[in-house]
């Protein structure tokens, strides 16, 4: 999206699907939609259209637009297909790192330290934090494959996660960092596979405890 304000606009809606404003099955209407957020018609559609191809949103008989109901089972696949692909990025960036990713990843861990308690906040330096590794690993196939399935599961993030899972998932990230800095491209696979792995079984978790998801 090239335009800044449908580009504004697709953030706030995917974000108010993510944490809760609209609950999974709601309709919406393109005509509220565009008194909401004050764009055009023309841009809710497209924005729409993009949250449905993201998972985001379903298109219903009768209804248009409704919020796509979670399942575990897309909860389970989406980071089993995310795990394969980062763990394979991470092998590739390791092998030859600029400097100035290394400065920029060490930059983005350090302040991730520090805002633990601000849930929101630490989700946006997490998605920096991995995106400066497949942005780097050298494959655009790789990277597209990797942003598209990423799409799927920010909403999977609406239930926030515990202090003692993000340190643990801080503690992930230096191992992370300090095995692509040292080129060691096996390692870094490893732990990145280890640590997404731990991210699926722990939103797999918390779901399983909410009503209506099986």
């Amino acid at each position: 999206m090239k335009n800044p304000t449908i580009r504004k606009t697709y953030n706030q809606l995917r974000n108010d699907i993510t944490f809760g404003k609209f609950l999974p099955g709601e309709h919406l209407s393109e005509k509220l939609l565009t008194q909401e957020y004050n764009v055009s018609r023309a841009s809710i559609r497209e924005i729409i259209g993009q949250l449905a191809s993201q998972g985001y949103l379903t298109f219903e008989p009768n209804r248009g637009a409704v919020v796509t109901k979670l399942s575990l089972e897309d909860i389970d696949i989406t980071y089993r297909i995310l795990s394969r692909c980062e763990s394979l990025a991470a092998f590739l960036a390791a092998k030859a790192p600029e400097k100035g990713l290394l400065e920029r990843l060490r930059g983005c861990h350090e302040e991730m330290q520090n805002c633990s308690s601000d849930y929101q906040k630490w989700l946006r330096l997490n998605d920096i934090f991995h995106g400066l590794i497949y942005d780097h690993c050298g494959s655009a196939i790789l990277t597209d494959l990797i942003y598209h399935t990423r799409s799927r599961i920010y909403r999977f993030r609406m239930i926030q996660t515990n202090p003692t899972m993000i340190k643990t998932y801080n503690e992930q990230h230096n191992k992370i960092l300090n095995f692509i800095r040292k080129n060691d491209q096996v390692s870094s696979e490893r732990w990145m596979m280890d640590h997404l792995e731990l991210a699926r079984k722990n939103r797999f978790e918390m779901f399983s405890d909410l009503p209506g998801l099986g």
